[in-house]
């Protein structure tokens, strides 16, 4: 895989996102793979899949994420819970550096 730079902001709800916007929707799913065995997430709710955008939540067992992916944005990941901050931020290193 190669690197996948991005930045971080909060978002108008005030939750730390990292943002990949160089990212096409066809590697979406394999992105989300590699996370969720890394980070040994589970799904918490469906995947929703609109015409401009991708995004399912996944657990840890104590903080919720988002990993999704839109057309405006590129691919997106959102702490859902303030203490899901450090695993966003965990998950911004790795697609830096993987």
């Amino acid at each position: 895989m190669t690197t996948l730079p991005g930045h971080f902001h909060h978002d108008a709800s005030n939750r730390l996102t990292y943002e990949v916007d160089a990212l096409e929707s066809v590697r979406y799913a394999t992105i989300c793979d590699r996370i969720v065995n890394k980070f040994d997430l589970s799904p918490a709710g469906e995947m929703v899949i609109g015409l401009d955008e991708m995004m399912r939540e996944y657990t840890d067992g104590r903080n919720m994420i988002g990993l999704e992916w839109d057309n405006w944005s590129g691919f997106i990941v959102v702490a859902k819970n303030a203490g899901a901050e450090t695993l966003v931020r965990a998950i911004a290193e790795f697609l830096a550096r993987e």
